[in-house]
């Protein structure tokens, strides 16, 4: 299991532990649950391409968990805080 694999499964078991109003304030997370999406699937794309592009694919990698790990971080935040507010 990859680093990025563990992080994701840890963070599913906190979200899961959290709760009702855990769930509830990741229900209202919309936006920052498409973006997460998104960037997943950005970042298992880079890991499969060809990495002969003079480091930049790697870069690319590098950047886009650094933007996973923030909106999770973010995500978390709103969860930690109690946040009952219907928009992200």
């Amino acid at each position: 299991m990859t680093g990025a694999t563990r992080k994701r499964a840890a963070l599913v078991a906190a979200f899961l532990g959290g709760g009702l109003l855990a769930g509830c304030a990741l229900h209202h997370q919309g936006h920052m649950n498409e973006a997460l999406a998104s960037l997943n699937v950005a970042a298992d794309d880079l890991g499969q391409a060809p990495q002969d592009k003079a480091g930049h694919v790697a870069a690319a990698l590098h950047y886009t968990q650094q933007a996973i790990d923030e909106v999770e971080a973010g995500m978390a935040y709103k969860v930690q805080t109690g946040s009952t507010a219907t928009s992200d």
